[in-house]
C-alpha cells in the first residue's frame, strides 16, 4: 500500500517521537539485512527480536537523523529482512504490506494490510513491555499509544 491521503490513514502529530540511544534497553548487535527503500545508509538500528545476528520476528527498526527518529519500520523480520508490517512517516502516513528486499510489494489485498497493521502493532506492543521491563516508562508509554494507533487504523 503506498502513502495515502484518506483520512484514516494519515498520520497525526508524534509527541515524543524523539527518543535517544540512551533510552533504548540493552539489546545484543542485530542485522537487517536490506532496510527499506530510500533510507539513509548506516542509519537504521532494530530493536527486536534477533536471530544469529539477524533482525527474525517482531521488531522496530527506526531511521535516526542524530538522536531524533526520522521513520520507522514496525513489523516482522525473517533472517535479517523486513516480512511484513508498516513503515510510519511522520505528517506523511504509512505504507503497510509485505516486504521483499526492503520494498514493499504492491497489493491492493485489503487483508494483507489489515495483517501489516495487526504485526505492526505487536512489534509496538512489544517493544512497550521491553521497555517497561528496562524501567524506561516513556518509550513503553509512547510505543503502547504507537499500537494503539495502529490498531485503529483498520476500524
Amino acid at each position: 500500500m503506498k502513502l495515502s491521503s484518506f483520512a484514516p490513514l494519515r498520520v497525526l502529530a508524534l509527541a515524543g517521537l524523539t527518543l535517544t540511544v540512551a533510552c533504548q534497553p540493552t539489546l545484543a548487535a542485530c542485522n537487517v539485512t536490506t532496510p527499506p527503500e530510500g533510507w539513509a545508509a548506516g542509519s537504521a538500528r532494530w530493536d527486536g527480536a534477533c536471530a544469529g545476528g539477524q533482525a527474525d520476528g517482531l521488531g522496530v527498526l527506526k531511521e535516526q537523523q542524530g538522536a531524533a527518529v526520522k521513520r520507522m519500520f514496525l513489523g516482522r523480520a525473517a533472517k535479517g529482512e523486513l516480512a511484513l508490517g508498516v513503515v510510519d512517516i511522520p505528517d506523511e502516513g504509512y505504507m503497510a504490506g509485505r516486504f521483499a528486499a526492503g520494498k514493499l510489494q504492491p497489493s491492493d489485498d485489503r487483508q494483507l494490510i489489515i495483517q501489516a497493521f495487526d504485526e505492526a502493532a505487536k512489534a509496538a506492543t512489544a517493544a512497550a513491555d521491553r521497555f517497561e521491563k528496562a524501567g524506561n516508562a516513556g518509550s513503553a508509554k509512547f510505543y503502547r499509544a504507537k499500537a494503539k494507533a495502529l490498531r485503529e487504523q483498520m476500524d
